[in-house]
């Protein structure tokens, strides 16, 4: 008796469970894969047009840069350009200083092109500053980091992989993040941008996408309210027609009376050390 409940209810399960199966519209596997080519023919499309987008900004920061410089602009939207280990749907953007890569999250976070200038602009300084030159030599990126430039239409490899996890993650000091912020809005007014949206799009990703300020575009050691009040000086110093490097750029005799400061100090400490190892010694 038992054994027939268990295979009345073996039945029942297999009956609910087809039912299950046969539920909602069936698709063929032929319309499935047309479908399928054409998300994919739109998704291309979608890339193409956001690389084209960052090419025009950044055409425009470089114009104002008013250098000769060339730099390459990537939309990075596939793991095949950075390798696995890099978060794409992380909204961040770097450089090896020859190249500026931006990631898909960073694309989607952004509101309109004047934020895209902003966080352009910030690379670009870090690139034609020099900055790089910094990493390689206190050996953050432990190597003259350059990921090849014949991987921008292909699958890349496992060094210039980990060389690009390298590079999303690099951290500048305090300094070199403040000389790129300012550089960066300065170019981003020059071209034309709105230098307001532009400096909010800082703002935006430390409240919405508090893990970027840990790590990716604003994991800095600047703290993320300074560089937002700093960019907003800045922002209203080129608004008011000023030129934030003679703004913020200490004068050569503030320099020289920080530094007789500092060697007056030095003096009296080392007078102070002398008199004390004299009291001692008596």
């Amino acid at each position: 008796m038992r054994l027939g409940w268990i295979h009345l209810a073996a039945a029942a399960f297999c009956f609910i469970i087809s039912a299950c199966a046969a539920t909602g519209p069936k698709i063929s596997a032929d319309d499935e894969k047309k479908f399928k080519e054409a998300l994919l023919a739109e998704s291309k499309a979608w890339q193409k047009k956001q690389q084209e987008r960052i090419e025009e900004v950044a055409s425009r920061l470089l114009e104002a840069t008013d250098t000769q410089s060339v730099i390459r602009f990537v939309f990075a939207a596939s793991s095949e350009q950075t390798g696995a280990r890099v978060n794409l749907d992380a909204a961040n953007a770097w450089t090896d200083g020859g190249t500026v890569w931006v990631t898909r999250g960073m694309i989607r976070f952004l509101k309109n092109d004047d934020e895209l200038a902003a966080v352009l602009g910030h690379e670009i300084a870090h690139a034609l500053r020099g900055h790089m030159r910094y990493l390689w030599a206190q050996n953050i990126l432990g190597m003259a980091v350059t990921v090849p430039a014949g991987i921008y239409g292909g699958q890349i490899g496992g060094e210039a992989a980990a060389r690009m996890v390298q590079l999303a993650t690099a951290k500048f000091d305090r300094d070199r993040e403040r000389e790129a912020d300012l550089y960066g809005l300065m170019w981003v007014h020059r071209a034309g941008f709105n230098v307001d949206e532009g400096k909010e799009v800082f703002r935006r990703i430390a409240i919405e996408m508090p893990g970027s300020t840990e790590r990716g575009f604003l994991s800095t050691h600047p703290t993320a309210p300074e560089r937002f009040l700093a960019l907003d000086k800045i922002a209203a110093t080129l608004k008011a027609g000023q030129d934030p490097l003679k703004v913020f750029t200490p004068k050569p005799e503030t320099e020289q009376q920080t530094t007789l400061e500092v060697k007056k100090a030095e003096e009296a400490a080392a007078e102070e050390d002398v008199a004390k190892r004299s009291s001692a010694e008596r």
